[in-house]
C-alpha cells in the first residue's frame, strides 16, 4: 500500500533536482599562418518551444556598429536558417531542439591600437601574440533570453597561449546569465601574466602582458587597495574581480588612457608612463558597482539627464574614499577638485541645461565632461550644507548609504530613481530639500557657486585675479601640422623666440591653464638641431577665476585633521 506513495515523492524528487537547461558557450583561438589567429566560437542551447528562435549575431557596441562584419564560416545545426537583415537569423526546429551554433571572428584592427586613437572600440582586437575581445564582439545571443542561465568553457588554444576572462570565476551567489557572456572580457596571448590578490569578499585578479610597460605586480598591489577601500566603505560586496590592461603604443601628444567597466571586471587602456593616471580610473570605475546601480534607477531611456549623478557623484565619492583610506595626500585630492572647478569654469557650455547634455554628449566633448564636472561640484556644494545644517553630525556619506540601503529592500531595478532617491535620503538625513537646486542647477543650468571655505575652513574657495590664458600662436594647427604657426608678434610665443615655420618635434600645452608652462621641441625653418623652448601663456588681460586650495598655514596636525574630513571622517 506504500509503494505508489514512495514512487511519487521519489519522481518527485527527479523532477525537482532536473538541471535548468543552459546556454553553454565555448570559445577557442585559431591561428593563421601570418595573419592574427581567429576565434573559434560554438554555442548550444534549446530552442524555443514555438519552434522559432531568433538569433542576435554582434552588431552594435559603443561607438562600433556592424560587427558582424567581422564573422565568417556561421554554421547552425538542429534547425533551418533565414536571415533578418545582416545581423539576425531566425532558425527553425522542432520545439525545444538542440541547436549547436559556430563560427569564427577576425580582427577588426591591422595594427596595434596606438593611443591617439582613444580606447580601441572599433571592433574585435586580435594581434598575431595576444588579443583583448569585448563579450558584445565575440558571442551571438538567443532573442529574450538575455537572463537565462548560461556556462561558459575554453576551447582549443594555440600552443603556447595562456587566456583569462571574468567569465572564469562566474557569479557569486547566482548563476551566470547571458547578459554576463556579453558583458565581459577575453584576454589572451602568448605573454599574457595573470597576478591574483586578496580583496574583501573575493579575490581580484590581475592581467597583462609579461614585459609590458608596466610592472605588474606592483600594479596589482596598488589596484588591491584601492579596491579594498571602496568595499570597505560601503561593506556590502561580496565577489571577486577582474581587471585586463591594453596597451597603447606611445602618443607623441601625451598620454592616452581610458576604460570600460564590465560588470564584475574592467578594462584598461594606456600608453606607457600612465601609472597614476591608471589607479584614479580603476577608483572611478569600481565607484561605479555602487554608482548609480545599488543606489537607484538611470531609468531606460535618457540617462544623460542624469549622468551628473553617475558620474559627478562617482568623482565625488571616490575623492573622498581614496583620502579616507589615506591613499592619496590631501593636496593630491584637493589639486583633483580644483582641476574640477577650473573645466567647469572655462567650459563654454557650462550654463547649458541637461537637454543640451543629453543631445550632445556623445559628439561634443565639453558637453561630455560637463555633468562630471557640475555633478562632483554639486556634491561638494551639498557635502558642506548638509555637515553645517546638522552641525557635523551628517554628510553625503550619510546620504549616499542611506539611497544605497532603501534601494536593497526593492526587487531589482524596481526601486526609485536616483534623483528621488537622492532628494528623499536628503531630507531624511538632514531635512535639507535638494529639489530647488536639482531644478536650477542639474536641469536649467545654473552656476553653481560654492561657499568660500569648506571642512571646517581647512580648504579655501576662492575667487583670484590671474592673467589670462594667451598661448601666443595657433597651437591647435602647430600640433596638427608639426609645422609652428600663427605666432602673434610681441605675444609670449614670440618673446621666447617661436617662429613660424619651425619645425616641431614635441609640444605640450594645455589649452586654458596658465598654471604650467607651454614646452615645445622645434627645429630651425632651415635646418639646425632642435632645441627646447618653455614659457608660461600668460595674456595681457587679467582673468577672475575660482580656485579650491588648501588653507595656508596649516601645521602638519592640521593637514592631516583636513585630510580625514575630506574624507570623511
Amino acid at each position: 500500500m506504500l509503494r505508489v506513495p514512495l514512487l511519487l515523492a521519489a519522481a518527485c524528487l527527479l523532477l525537482g533536482a532536473a538541471k535548468v537547461p543552459t546556454i553553454d558557450y565555448r570559445l577557442g583561438v585559431e591561428p593563421q599562418a601570418d595573419k592574427p589567429p581567429l576565434l573559434d566560437v560554438e554555442i548550444r542551447f534549446m530552442g524555443d518551444a514555438d519552434g522559432e528562435t531568433r538569433l542576435e549575431l554582434p552588431d552594435h557596441w559603443a561607438s562600433s556598429k556592424d560587427n558582424w562584419r567581422y564573422l565568417s564560416d556561421l554554421e547552425i545545426k538542429g534547425a533551418s536558417v533565414t536571415a533578418d537583415g545582416p545581423a539576425v537569423r531566425i532558425l527553425r526546429h522542432r520545439p525545444n531542439a538542440r541547436i549547436t551554433v559556430t563560427y569564427r571572428v577576425q580582427t577588426a584592427y591591422d595594427q596595434d591600437p596606438a593611443g591617439a586613437d582613444g580606447n580601441p572600440y572599433k571592433g574585435p582586437l586580435i594581434r598575431p601574440d595576444w588579443l583583448s575581445v569585448m563579450g558584445e564582439f565575440a558571442f551571438a545571443t538567443p532573442a529574450g533570453r538575455e537572463s537565462e542561465p548560461a556556462t561558459f568553457r575554453w576551447g582549443r588554444l594555440p600552443k603556447g597561449w595562456r587566456m583569462a576572462s571574468d567569465l572564469e570565476h562566474g557569479r557569486m551567489g547566482r548563476a551566470m546569465t547571458v547578459n554576463d557572456v556579453g558583458d565581459s572580457v577575453i584576454m589572451g596571448g602568448t605573454r599574457l601574466e595573470v597576478v591574483e590578490r586578496s580583496i574583501p569578499g573575493g579575490t581580484l585578479r590581475f592581467a597583462a602582458a609579461e614585459g609590458g610597460p608596466y610592472p605588474i605586480a606592483p600594479m596589482a598591489d596598488d589596484m588591491a587597495k584601492v579596491i579594498a577601500a571602496e568595499r570597505a566603505y560601503f561593506g556590502d560586496l561580496s565577489e571577486p574581480y577582474f581587471v585586463g590592461l591594453v596597451p597603447l603604443a606611445p602618443w607623441n601628444k601625451g598620454l592616452s588612457v581610458g576604460g570600460t567597466g564590465r560588470g564584475d571586471a574592467f578594462v584598461l587602456y594606456a600608453t606607457p608612463g600612465a601609472a597614476d593616471h591608471l589607479r584614479w580610473i580603476i577608483a572611478h570605475e569600481h565607484t561605479h558597482t555602487w554608482i548609480p546601480s545599488r543606489v537607484g534607477r538611470m531609468g531606460e531611456k535618457d540617462q544623460a539627464l542624469h549622468y551628473w549623478f553617475s558620474e559627478g557623484f562617482t568623482d565625488f565619492f571616490t575623492h573622498r574614499i581614496m583620502a579616507r583610506a589615506g591613499l592619496a595626500t590631501p593636496a593630491e585630492i584637493v589639486a583633483r577638485m580644483d582641476a574640477a572647478l577650473r573645466a567647469y569654469d572655462v567650459n563654454p557650455l557650462r550654463s547649458a541645461p541637461a537637454s543640451r547634455v543629453l543631445s550632445d554628449f556623445w559628439t561634443d566633448a565639453n558637453a561630455e565632461k560637463l555633468p562630471y564636472q557640475r555633478g562632483q561640484l554639486l556634491a561638494l556644494k551639498w557635502d558642506e550644507e548638509i555637515r553645517r545644517k546638522t552641525g557635523g553630525k551628517a554628510d553625503m556619506d550619510d546620504v549616499i548609504l542611506r539611497m544605497r540601503d532603501h534601494y536593497k529592500q526593492f526587487p531589482a531595478g524596481q526601486g526609485p530613481d536616483v534623483v528621488t532617491g537622492l532628494v528623499s535620503a536628503a531630507w531624511v538625513v538632514a531635512q535639507v530639500d535638494l529639489r530647488p537646486d536639482i531644478a536650477w542647477y542639474a536641469d536649467r543650468g545654473g552656476y553653481v557657486d560654492l561657499p568660500e571655505t569648506l571642512f571646517d575652513g581647512c580648504l579655501d574657495a576662492r575667487v583670484i585675479t590671474s592673467p589670462a590664458f594667451d598661448s601666443g600662436f595657433d597651437h591647435l594647427a602647430t600640433g596638427q601640422a608639426k609645422v609652428v604657426k600663427g605666432v602673434r608678434r610681441g605675444g609670449p610665443a614670440w618673446n621666447a623666440g617661436l617662429r613660424d615655420g619651425m619645425g616641431v618635434n614635441a609640444i605640450d600645452v594645455k589649452a586654458g591653464d596658465t598654471s604650467r608652462e607651454i614646452v615645445l621641441t622645434v627645429r630651425p625653418a632651415k635646418g639646425g638641431k632642435p632645441r627646447s623652448l618653455r614659457f608660461w601663456p600668460y595674456g595681457d588681460s587679467d582673468v577672475q577665476t575660482r580656485r579650491l586650495q588648501l588653507a595656508t598655514g596649516l601645521s602638519e596636525a592640521a593637514l592631516a585633521a583636513c585630510g580625514r574630513k575630506i574624507g570623511g571622517l
